[in-house]
């Protein structure tokens, strides 16, 4: 009994040394909001700094405390209008025409002289001698019958009758006067069809 007596004693001692050290903590949390709120604010609006920042003067005496700092010191960087920049350097260009001769075909009259390709055939008209116009030299189709005709001489001259329209480069370094049918090859030239290209006179009279 005498030891429960002394550990009962003992339990109370302590708990109240802790009691006594938690006082201070619980009265310190204890003061009012608004009390250290206070405190705070009026903490904030002292001044922190002597130098006004909305001011030209105020700005430069800012940077001179913060470069102060830095070994070796530096001066406040100066924006003027003295150290503009130079245009850059320029080179002169010319430029060079340069005239590119086109082949174009020899007119005389109603008659043209040009270059003269062959294709397989038209609508209607396949295995007979015709002839294909660029629609400068008034090409279009036709179906049988044909409504026009005109002579083309090769070796030979031969009437055909006009039932296609090619647009046969026309415009261009490399335009012919009217593609052949490969009957019609055969009427005005004793060149093969491999050949490709013939050079031949177009009478658009007829």
């Amino acid at each position: 009994m005498p030891d429960l007596l002394r550990r009962v004693a003992a339990l109370t001692l302590v708990g109240a040394v802790a009691i006594g050290l938690l006082a201070p903590l619980t009265t310190r949390s204890a003061t009012p909001l608004a009390a250290e709120s206070l405190r705070l604010l009026a903490a904030a609006e002292r001044p922190l700094s002597l130098a006004d920042r909305a001011a030209a003067e105020g700005r430069e005496r800012s940077a001179l405390l913060s470069l102060a700092a830095v070994a070796p010191p530096i001066g406040p960087e100066s924006l003027s209008d003295a150290g503009v920049v130079s245009a850059p350097p320029s080179a002169p260009m010319e430029a060079t025409l340069f005239r590119i001769r086109t082949a174009t075909p020899s007119f005389t009259g109603d008659t043209i002289t040009g270059k003269a390709t062959w294709y397989c055939c038209s609508l209607n008209w396949r295995g007979q001698a015709v002839v294909a116009l660029p629609g400068a030299l008034g090409g279009h189709y036709d179906s049988p019958p044909a409504s026009r005709y005109v002579t083309v001489c090769g070796d030979r001259c031969v009437v055909l009758p006009v039932v296609d329209y090619c647009g046969c480069l026309w415009g261009t370094s490399s335009q012919k006067v009217a593609d052949l049918s490969p009957e019609a090859w055969a009427a005005v030239t004793d060149s093969a069809l491999s050949r490709g290209v013939v050079t031949v006179t177009v009478h658009l009279g007829g």
